[in-house]
């Protein structure tokens, strides 16, 4: 059993749609770190991975990063069963600076915007940093139920109550939706299309990340060689804890023309794991998509 299966249940759902953001926080973060404490192989594994690229990997540097990857499943069940609370954080405890200008910039000019999203930080909470300021997205990803239809409820309940954007979400586990084609046409029609580039999949290609090599791009750069700057913005957003229940939404700007795109993105991405490793919960399988030495 790995720690999100052990996390992502009913049962921790329930505990988590009663209580406020703290109080779930703190019996979810209770649950996951003694599954640590029963589980040292997993706390060694990460530990290795992290070591591999240089970052802290004992001590606190240790704790920190366990911490974190409790803290991100529990924000995956937080956005499952919580409605208003989640937009209510959205709204008030998210630092977004300038951040939304290249999307305020690709609807005032009517280009599409590809969003470039990372296993780092507050994904589950991004997308909604959108809609709450009235942008409707198309999300790539797996959503097996239940998870898809709890998803589905929660983006209708949001923007019916209270006025947000709309999400559409290209679902990976629903073997009905052609996710590629349906993300290019999305693109075509000057819609914000968001999808990772940093997990493993058969378009891959070896990509540097703090000193190392890691298989990425999960084939966004096939997508993207059929757009210019000139019709759509290209982003990398990253939502960083400050705090307990505080986030600060940064976004990075990349042009197709400036070269591999696919490599700019990494360089966002390691730009931000070098600055709060404890946030990349993807170190805890990244050795699934290391490049053989």
């Amino acid at each position: 059993m790995s720690i999100g299966s052990h996390l992502l249940n009913q049962e921790n759902l329930e505990i988590v749609k009663r209580v406020s953001f703290k109080l779930g926080r703190e019996k979810i973060l209770d649950i996951g770190l003694r599954y640590y404490d029963q589980h040292p192989d997993d706390v060694q594994l990460i530990a290795r991975n992290l070591a591999h690229f240089g970052l802290g990997c004992d001590g606190k540097a240790l704790d920190e990063a366990l911490e974190q990857m409790v803290v991100h499943y529990f924000e995956k069940l937080f956005v499952l069963v919580k409605t208003y609370e989640a937009y209510w954080i959205v709204q008030n405890r998210i630092e977004l600076g300038d951040s939304l200008e290249p999307f305020r910039e690709a609807t005032a000019c009517g280009k599409a915007v590809f969003v470039g999203q990372s296993h780092f930080g507050a994904t589950y909470l991004m997308g909604m940093v959108l809609m709450a300021s009235g942008f409707d997205i198309q999300t790539v990803g797996k959503f097996p139920q239940p998870v898809g239809g709890l998803l589905e409820q929660s983006i209708t309940t949001m923007h019916q109550r209270y006025g947000t954007g709309r999400a559409r979400l290209l679902n990976l586990a629903d073997p009905t939706v052609d996710v590629p084609m349906e993300m290019v046409t999305a693109l075509l029609q000057r819609k914000i299309v968001s999808n990772v580039y940093d997990e493993p999949n058969k378009f891959c290609r070896p990509m540097a990340l703090l000193g190392r090599k890691v298989m990425g791009g999960t084939g966004m750069d096939l997508i993207l060689r059929n757009f210019k700057d000139d019709n759509t913005v290209i982003v990398t957003p990253f939502l960083v804890r400050t705090g307990q229940d505080t986030f600060r939404y940064e976004v990075d700007r990349h042009t197709l023309a400036g070269g591999d795109i696919v490599e700019s993105f990494y360089r966002s991405l390691e730009k931000r794991v070098a600055a709060h490793p404890a946030q990349w919960y993807f170190i805890h399988e990244v050795h699934e998509a290391l490049v053989p030495l």
